[in-house]
């Protein structure tokens, strides 16, 4: 190599780009997301009705900082929601208004984004009115009220569901099958049952004005009658505290998620 050539060779050394990783955010390619399933915890599949909880698995989940909904045409219809829980396999996320049918991707910091994972089916109007009368029922069969916010998921004292307000002795029904895991009485829950779907998931009922109508082992459909509403434990006024939980189930290493939209579903399905 000739003298005259070596400070080409210098500035082109200099000048060139960098590699991949050093404009990344610094995360290896082993950290970066995988998407392995999603399923919709009201239907137990990836068929999910808008305001539905979905819920991503998979690899690398920690950091997600959003979950986006790709659609079909480019970046156009696109759809991002940030998650509500995230663990290293798992992320929850609502889904949001006007998502699209299609793909979905993971995108954490670090990590980057993943590959697009399986596709999810987005349910709406008529359809989710049809789809919530086939799969769950209004847990209250009788005349009630959902209260104020302090009676949400989320609202004061760490609430993890849904007051149903109506008066004490309406009838309480299962809102989806599945099997009695427990029904006993509690200090704040009073008299409650807790059932168990086949997809791992769970509902819970709390405040019954009785013991509850089933035990331990039993099997119940939807709609059928398991209590009725009270105000024992640690209640004020006569309402059901109604729970939804993700698989594995309550308190089993699932988590509560807000269960408005489902009863707002099943009740209008009902009215229609």
């Amino acid at each position: 190599m000739s003298r005259s050539t070596l400070p080409c060779l210098l500035i082109a050394l200099a000048c060139a780009p960098a590699s991949a990783s050093a404009h990344d955010t610094g995360a290896s390619s082993a950290d970066r997301p995988q998407i392995a399933g999603v399923r919709c915890s009201g239907t137990g599949n990836a068929s999910c009705p808008e305001g539905e909880y979905m819920r991503v698995s998979g690899d690398n989940l920690r950091t997600a900082t959003r979950v986006v909904f790709l659609g079909e045409r480019g970046r156009a219809d696109n759809r991002k929601v940030a998650p509500r829980s995230r663990s290293p396999h798992r992320v929850l996320v609502q889904v949001p208004t006007e998502a699209p049918s299609g793909r979905v991707r993971v995108v954490a910091d670090p990590g980057g984004r993943s590959p697009a994972g399986p596709e999810v089916r987005v349910v709406e109007g008529a359809e989710e009115e049809a789809q919530a009368a086939d799969g769950g029922v209004f847990p209250v069969r009788g005349k009630s009220d959902f209260g104020t916010e302090t009676n949400r998921f989320g609202g004061g004292r760490n609430h993890r569901g849904q007051d149903v307000f109506a008066t004490c002795g309406t009838p309480v029904a299962a809102a989806l099958p599945g099997k009695v895991r427990l029904a006993k009485w509690q200090d704040a829950a009073g008299n409650y049952v807790v059932v168990d779907a086949a997809d791992g998931s769970s509902q819970a009922y709390m405040h019954l004005l009785e013991p509850a109508s089933v035990g331990k082992g039993d099997r119940v459909d939807a709609g059928d009658v398991i209590g009725s509403v009270g105000e024992t434990g640690r209640a004020t006024g006569c309402h059901l505290h109604f729970e939804l939980w993700t698989a594995p189930g309550w308190y089993s290493g699932g988590e509560a998620i807000d269960p408005l939209p489902s009863l707002r579903r099943w009740k209008r399905a009902e009215a229609a």
